[in-house]
C-alpha cells in the first residue's frame, strides 16, 4: 500500500532529470535516482508520464527534444528498473475532486493541478515532488516538496 511517506513526481522533475542543460538538472536527477535506489518511495501517474511526453517531444515547449523512441524509452525506464510505483484514478477520486472543487476558488487549467492532487490523495500519497511550488501549496492535505529544498 502506498504511503504518506511516499511522493509523487511531477512532470517538470521528470523533464529536468532528463535535460542536463536545466539549472534543476542535478537535484531532479539525485531525487529520480534516489527512488531507483529506493533512498526514497516515489510514484507517479499516467498524467504525469502523458505530460512528460507531450513536453519533451515538443520542440515549443524544450529546445532539446527526444525522439518518440526515446521519450518512450525514459517512460518505460521508471517501471522496467523499478523506479517508482504507478497510481491510478480511483472510484472515489471523482469524490475527491468535487470536495477539492468546493474548497478551493481554482478554475480552468488549474482543474488539472487539482486532479493531480485528488489523484494522490484517493491512493494515500500525501506528498508531492514539484518545482511548481506556488501551484500546489494551498492544497493543505498535500506536502510540497520543491526537489531543490527536499532533504535526499
Amino acid at each position: 500500500m502506498i504511503t504518506s511517506e511516499t511522493g509523487l513526481v511531477d512532470t517538470n522533475v521528470l523533464v529536468y532529470a532528463i535535460n542536463e542543460n536545466a539549472k534543476q538538472h542535478n537535484a531532479s536527477r539525485k531525487l529520480v535516482e534516489a527512488g531507483l535506489n529506493g533512498e526514497i518511495s516515489i510514484c507517479f501517474t499516467p498524467q504525469v508520464l502523458s505530460e512528460f511526453f507531450a513536453t519533451v517531444t515538443n520542440p515549443k515547449q524544450i529546445t532539446k527534444v527526444l525522439s518518440r523512441k526515446n521519450a518512450i524509452s525514459e517512460i518505460e525506464d521508471y517501471f522496467l528498473k523499478g523506479v517508482g510505483d504507478l497510481v491510478f484514478v480511483q472510484r472515489n477520486t471523482i469524490d475527491k475532486i468535487i470536495e477539492l472543487l468546493k474548497k478551493y476558488p481554482i478554475s480552468a487549467q488549474d482543474i488539472f493541478d487539482l486532479q493531480l492532487v485528488a489523484t494522490m490523495l484517493s491512493n494515500n500519497v500525501a506528498r508531492l515532488y514539484t518545482y511548481n511550488d506556488k501551484d500546489f501549496s494551498f492544497y493543505s492535505e498535500i506536502e510540497v516538496l520543491n526537489p531543490e529544498s527536499a532533504k535526499l
